[in-house]
């Protein structure tokens, strides 16, 4: 009856306001709007309008591709909706059952490459992801028209063609972006924006890059591309891409406004010693041309390329003033030093910029440097206040004091993620800097400082779910318009290896000698380290106690250098395995809420969980202190099966 009411209720609402309720349905969660949908006719009309507005096909083979576009048509036409359509996403690989060469592009050809290219994608999506394996810029030849592969694209350009009010197309795909696609783009849809996530020009040690590329890459269309670039490549070649880039910027792609460059170290790319050839610039390009970009990413694992020149040379080719949101360094390792960042606060201005992501380093190979806080501080004081900063790297308290000061009233999104270098670096240089550890103190400053923060990234110290432990959660709920938290759980013990003065009482005998770790210090980290699903539920519930708003609740157990050190292999595999990372959500119903939890990367965890059986199981050391706390259970098929995570204590 209850629901006969209801959609009785709804069917008398104006068109206007249902398109408000679908709208706000979408924003907020995608499947509520595709339930409302259902409800009745009028429910239905009014939320074809959200329902079409993002299409995402997943490329896979030239027979699924037709497919799916087909029954794609059919349901647009049966609803209407093909002029409701304004994003359509392209991603995947199209197999067209052949090898690309015999070379290949990217080779992987570290056996376990996967596990850290892929480790954090799920945790941190938005964060670019940098290479491993070889690399070579001409992989292939530059793609023709009415080639096969050209012709394998036909049912997307034809769905195209449908399409009236299209206005960015998203192309992920490492296959070569078809001409025939930029032809029905220029013809029809020339207002939609291009999104080239897979930009690569292949011909620029030709002198003249090839015809096609130019057009590609000078298309009106193109609004925003990712490019990945080397010195080198792992043939010898020089690559030059990232010179490319940068007189495209600067206006021969006409409308560009979005680049995101991602620099790396090839597989056997120092081989050559050679100096690099000498840059021959793009057909058309004026000299002096500066373009207006409002959004540089700027991704390298190369942290020797942060230097004054290569920002002075960006400047030549962009104007930093337009720029309203920029990334700059990777974290952990390839950031900006703190010299860096001064030179770049005295040198350069930024008043439109809106959103900041950066990762700073200290530059300190030779030795400790008292002004490194002074440098940073005068970078964060120099900006106009921001509405989204995230920051990877040596954080202090009196850094964070003038972030908070310079920034926190227009604040929306903050991320801080300190980090220290683990390795020595200098073989005279003895480090003793640890992380930053937050405290609650640090955490209502933020909520004092902060009145408009809806998205908050921290680390929280795991002290084995104690009262210490459960206190931090309960105030980060005091935040009132939290809407999303992502919470950095910090099981790693640095004081074991930087702190002269730390000697808890703990077991005598060495675990391994030689490293100076103890049987009590592996049976913290261990403990530290669980996050199973239990857990997860509990701080969830404890944070959304005191948060009502709060939507999400992402949880990324974190410990790369357990004990603080650039290179620690004791217990991997235990900790690989237990330390799981967890998406919580809140779902709003009619009739009360349900939470959804997910474990992030799983598919990559338990891909490594399998490399157990070739050589990379525990030691029996390892387990005697692993057993300790958790016992064999009846029927267990193996150590994974006994460990488990409690809720945090009352």
């Amino acid at each position: 009856m209850a629901a006969e009411l209801t959609e009785a209720g709804l069917c008398r609402l104006p068109l206007e306001i249902l398109q408000q309720i679908a709208g706000y349905l979408a924003d907020v969660y995608r499947p509520s709007l595709c339930a409302f949908s259902l409800a009745s006719r009028s429910c239905h009309r009014a939320s074809t309008l959200f329902v079409f507005r993002q299409i995402h096909l997943k490329i896979r083979t030239r027979e699924e591709l037709q497919v799916d576009v087909n029954s794609l048509r059919a349901a647009l036409s049966r609803t209407d909706s093909a002029r409701h359509v304004h994003s359509l996403a392209l991603e995947g690989f199209l197999d067209l059952k052949k090898p690309r060469n015999e070379k290949g592009f990217l080779g992987d050809v570290d056996p376990l490459g996967w596990w850290y290219s892929l480790k954090t994608n799920e945790i941190l999506p938005d964060e670019e992801q940098i290479p491993s394996g070889e690399y070579f810029v001409y992989d292939e030849s530059v793609i023709r028209q009415h080639s096969e592969e050209d012709l394998a694209w036909t049912p997307v350009i034809s769905l195209i063609r449908t399409l009236p009010s299209l206005e960015k197309l998203v192309y992920n795909c490492p296959n070569q972006f078809p001409p025939s696609l930029l032809d029905a783009l220029h013809a029809r849809r020339a207002h939609c924006q291009l999104h080239h996530l897979t930009f690569r020009m292949r011909t620029l040690l030709w002198g003249t890059p090839y015809p096609y590329e130019m057009a590609l890459a000078t298309s009106p269309c193109l609004h925003k591309v990712k490019v990945m670039c080397t010195g080198r490549d792992s043939e010898a070649d020089d690559d030059f891409n990232q010179e490319a880039m940068m007189e495209l910027v600067a206006g021969l792609a006409p409308n560009l406004k979005e680049a995101t460059i991602v620099n790396f170290n090839p597989g056997r790319g120092g081989r050559s010693l050679r100096r690099r050839a000498r840059w021959q610039g793009l057909p058309g390009f004026a000299s002096g041309s500066v373009g207006s970009l409002a959004s540089l990413s700027i991704i390298t694992s190369d942290g020797f390329l942060w230097t004054p020149g290569y920002i002075q040379t960006w400047a030549r080719f962009t104007d930093f003033e337009s720029l309203r949101r920029l990334t700059l360094g990777t974290p952990v390792r390839n950031g900006l030093n703190d010299d860096l960042m001064k030179f770049i606060a005295e040198n350069y201005r930024f008043p439109q910029l809106t959103a900041l992501c950066i990762a700073m380093r200290r530059n300190d190979e030779t030795g400790e440097r008292v002004e490194y806080g002074d440098n940073i501080i005068a970078f964060f004081t120099a900006l106009e206040p921001l509405e989204e900063l995230s920051v990877c790297g040596p954080l202090e308290p009196e850094i964070l004091d003038a972030v908070l000061h310079r920034h926190g009233q227009t604040l929306r999104k903050l991320v801080l993620r300190p980090w220290e270098d683990p390795w020595s670096g200098n073989p005279g240089r003895n480090r003793h800097e640890i992380p930053m550890a937050f405290t609650r103190d640090h955490i209502v400053q933020i909520q004092a400082q902060c009145p408009a923060l809806e998205e908050l990234g921290v680390p929280v110290r795991r002290t084995q779910s104690n009262a210490a432990e459960v206190e931090m959660y309960r105030t980060l709920a005091r935040i009132r318009r939290l809407r999303s938290l992502l919470l950095i759980l910090d099981w790693s013990n640095w004081r074991l290896e930087r702190d002269d003065a730390w000697d808890p009482a703990f077991d005598e005998e060495d675990l391994v000698e030689g490293y100076g770790v103890k049987k009590g210090h592996l049976r913290a980290a261990l403990v530290n380290c669980a996050v199973g699903e239990t857990l997860a539920r509990s701080i969830w519930e404890t944070v959304r106690q005191g948060s009502k708003r709060l939507e999400s609740l992402k949880l990324w157990a974190d410990g790369p250098h357990p004990f603080g050190r650039g290179q620690c292999v004791i217990a991997e595999s235990l900790f690989k395995s237990m330390s799981r990372s967890w998406l919580i959500e809140r779902v709003p119903r009619d009739d009360g809420e349900v939470t959804n939890i997910k474990e992030l990367n799983r598919s990559a965890r338990e891909a490594y969980d399998r490399t157990e059986a070739d050589g990379w199981a525990p030691r029996p050391k390892e387990m005697e202190v692993f057993r300790r706390i958790w016992p064999s259970k009846e029927g267990s098929r193996g150590w994974r099966d006994d460990w488990s995570s409690g809720p945090l204590q009352d």
